[in-house]
């Protein structure tokens, strides 16, 4: 039997609890510590995984006293100040949730350190890892798909979290940190942003101090081989219901991604249509988070790039951001170097 990986958890929050729970599951993998603020919360998922771990509230400790192979970074992005760097300057891999930053400076600086320092990582855009996109992206690979030509795409919910997702020093806004999944996936599909425009608003959420980020979007890409996206979001969508689906348009080749908003209820679908009659459909029942984590341990042991490197992390930041900072010069077109 191959050696276990020997992992760290640093966050202990709704995704912490995630990972934790699917690396749990893995025979070949040992959980070796976690690290949350405050202390009890590490305990609580120590205890939820019925582990026995050192666990504690300084990232400093965790770094110098924990044995780490690969490191879960699960916290909000306002949270990152130099753990990624850190950690690369110790060879330790990292699977970073999405977005790896605020800002594109923060980014750049953490994809710099894991450049310099050849660790592995990955980042949580689990979208990737659908069937249908898999299939997809084999054809564009493969030229059978054509050229790409346009992906239209939306990311809609109704969601009132308390804390960091509302105010927009610490999580971004909701392009930043929840949309950034449709926005990868344009990336992935389509090739490198190279103009955006944007407009957002906070329409519904007005009599709430606390809620800043914006609760409407739009956002247009333009993109180096001459292809399009339009990508839309909403926080006053049907409440418990979370519609991340798209469209992709190539010369060939069309996918139609759907979703009901509850995947835990009805499984999300798709279609791609290769001709008059001729389609593949696809049921996408599969757990994106196991598939994605057995993505990056394999990497490690097989010392290759991951699906989702920390590169393609710092390029859905620059697209999002440039949008963003369009949005708020009323939609003035926005050249992403």
């Amino acid at each position: 039997m191959q050696k276990k990986l020997q992992v760290g958890i640093l966050g202990a929050g709704s995704m912490g609890r995630n990972h934790g729970q699917q690396l749990k599951s893995l025979e070949d993998v040992e959980i070796t510590g976690i690290c949350s603020l405050p202390l009890q919360t590490a305990d609580d998922l120590a205890a939820l995984l019925e582990i026995d771990c050192p666990t504690c509230d300084s990232f400093e400790t965790m770094l110098s006293e924990v044995p780490m192979d690969a490191l879960y970074l699960c916290i909000p992005p306002f949270a990152h100040d130099g753990q990624v760097e850190a950690a690369a300057a110790k060879g330790i891999h990292m699977f970073l949730e999405k977005p790896i930053a605020l800002d594109l400076a923060r980014a750049e600086s953490m994809a710099l350190a894991v450049e310099t320092a050849g660790v592995i990582t990955q980042v949580g855009y689990h979208m990737r890892f659908q069937q249908s996109v898999q299939r997809f992206q084999s054809m564009l690979a493969d030229g059978s798909a054509g050229k790409p030509v346009q992906f239209q795409g939306r990311y809609w919910c109704n969601i009132d979290p308390s804390g960091w997702w509302r105010d927009k020093t610490k999580s971004g806004g909701q392009i930043t940190e929840q949309l950034t999944h449709i926005y990868d996936m344009a990336c992935y599909l389509m090739g490198d942003p190279k103009t955006a425009i944007g407009w957002m608003a906070n329409l519904a959420h007005t009599d709430n101090p606390e809620y800043t980020v914006e609760d409407t979007s739009v956002g247009m890409l333009r993109f180096d081989n001459g292809s399009i996206a339009s990508i839309s979001g909403s926080n006053t969508s049907a409440p418990m219901h979370f519609f991340g689906e798209y469209r992709i348009c190539c010369e060939n080749v069309t996918m139609e991604y759907r979703t009901t908003g509850q995947p835990w209820v009805t499984p999300d679908s798709a279609t791609i249509y290769l001709g008059e009659e001729e389609k593949e459909e696809f049921v996408e029942d599969k757990n994106l988070y196991l598939e994605e984590t057995l993505d990056f341990l394999s990497a490690i042991r097989e010392n290759r790039p991951a699906l989702t490197p920390i590169e393609n992390g710092v390029r859905a930041i620059r697209a999002v951001e440039a949008v963003i900072k369009s949005a708020e010069q009323d939609g003035k077109a926005m050249i992403i170097d």
